[in-house]
């Protein structure tokens, strides 16, 4: 019980500082980004009431993710209740924004399963099958959103009458210099107190040790659910394209209640890259990159002086609320479960 209350306070001090650190950056972006007419436009275009209104996507992700478990289990002939299915979900999208690297989503997810009754093994299977759905969604989504972007910079009008600049590569670049130096990171993560405090060198590992495992082990189980239950597995992919295209929505509907509508798909792969870089900073929140790298990219797709008020809603909704509403959803099932 002990170990499991200190895996409890490791992850709301991890989430508690992801917060205070996206804030902070935050707050720093809109202060560098705005001028005198940020104010003006904020008051002409944004309706306070229809704001809360970007938290219906991220519930709509949830919610396809939680049907995406509670009908895969089923496949397995290991039901689970509906709404557990979706507070694991929850849980789980917490745990990763509240754990370096999201190695945390993964060990929570498997957890819960665990003491819903599914062994390591048939959650690992599941693990996979949806990691699978999830990359064959942005293979077919990838080549429209780059032609997306290409066409957007190649278009001189009002809204793009800036010219394209290279500080777009940063968000290839970025994620590739981290994926290629991750060892050296790694050392100068180890010694840091808080590194050494919390163990995280050991949790990630094993989290990583257990999930490799998992596919492994979770390769039969798949066949068997595609021989089996392929129309399952499209509602599922469906499930997953309902799911990305609600979560990464919320960026594109911040900009609009600003009053300037853009092209989504540009935005698509730019979200999907800073997520990538906030995986592999290794860092609470990513460590302010996502915001700052945005603030680099935004401008070339809106006035820089509502860039910093654009990414302030999307962070708002994009990990805040999951830090917080999902903090909450977590703390009752692991209290439930565990």
């Amino acid at each position: 019980m002990k170990q499991a209350a200190l895996n409890t306070r490791t992850f709301i001090t991890i989430a508690i500082q992801g917060l205070v650190i996206t804030v902070v950056v935050s707050s720093l972006v809109l202060l560098v980004t705005s001028s005198g007419d940020t104010l003006e436009q904020v008051r002409k275009h944004l309706n306070m009431r229809t704001v809360p209104l970007l938290a219906l996507p991220i519930i709509i992700s949830w919610t396809c993710n939680g049907l995406r478990f509670w009908l895969m289990c089923r496949c397995i002939q290991q039901p689970i209740p509906l709404f557990r299915a979706w507070a694991i979900a929850v849980s789980s999208e917490f745990a990763t924004a509240a754990s370096p690297g999201g190695v945390g989503g993964t060990a929570v997810r498997l957890g819960f399963l665990k003491k819903s009754g599914l062994s390591f093994v048939q959650g690992g299977s599941l693990l996979a099958a949806d990691v699978a759905l999830d990359l064959l969604f942005f293979l077919l989504i990838i080549p429209f959103a780059l032609y997306a972007l290409l066409h957007c910079f190649s278009i001189n009008t009002a809204t793009f009458s800036k010219p394209w600049n290279l500080y777009w590569l940063l968000l290839l670049l970025v994620p590739i210099g981290l994926a290629l130096n991750h060892r050296r990171i790694f050392q100068t993560l180890e010694k840091h107190p808080a590194y050494q405090k919390y163990r995280l060198k050991g949790k990630l590992r094993l989290g990583l040790k257990k999930l490799k495992h998992s596919l492994q082990q979770g390769r039969n189980s798949i066949v068997l659910i595609f021989k089996n239950h392929k129309g399952i597995l499209w509602v599922n992919f469906a499930l997953s394209a309902l799911q990305f295209s609600a979560r990464y929505s919320v960026l594109p509907l911040a900009i609009l209640l600003l009053g300037i509508p853009v092209n989504p798909f540009p935005l698509l792969v730019m979200q999907g890259a800073l997520y990538m870089i906030s995986m592999l900073v290794v860092a609470p929140g990513g460590g302010g990159s996502v915001e700052v790298l945005a603030a680099v990219a935004l401008p070339q797709l809106m006035p820089v002086h509502l860039v910093g008020v654009a990414i302030l809603l999307w962070r708002l909704f994009t990990y805040h609320f999951y830090l917080l509403f999902g903090g909450m959803v977590f703390a009752r099932t692991f209290k439930k479960l565990m």
